[in-house]
């Protein structure tokens, strides 16, 4: 996480998962994994390189519900060095840009859920 002096730079505490997602973009669909999230944005592993300022739409399932289908714009994409560049798994952040306010408030349980669960 992003940590200046100590405390958190995000508006939002994010959260580790695993949930499957899918995205949709102007070249076609992408798979991935939401490795963490929060109600503002999220951060997912997939093999396939999208750039800053893409606008996508996730369909993403988590916790045993029925898929949220939320708008986000890439804003950061991170590259893994490996010596075998078609085996290199691509990170990317993505800040939502449109969620339903069912959808946002399923985050925002989950986020303080898992939170207070990992809390000691």
């Amino acid at each position: 996480m992003n940590y200046v002096h100590g405390t958190e730079k995000r508006k939002h505490p994010r959260v580790e998962v695993k949930w499957p997602v899918t995205m949709m973009t102007i070249d076609g669909d992408v798979n991935g994994i939401v490795e963490n999230i929060s109600s503002g944005g999220a951060y997912i592993r997939t093999r396939k390189l999208l750039s800053n300022n893409d606008l996508i739409v996730m369909g993403v399932l988590g916790l045993k519900r029925e898929l949220l289908w939320i708008g986000a714009e890439v804003v950061r994409t991170d590259v893994a060095r490996t010596p075998k560049p078609e085996q290199a798994m691509v990170g990317i952040g993505v800040q939502f840009t449109t969620v339903s306010g069912e959808d946002y408030q399923f985050l925002q349980n989950v986020v303080s859920k898992l939170l207070h669960s990992a809390s000691p």
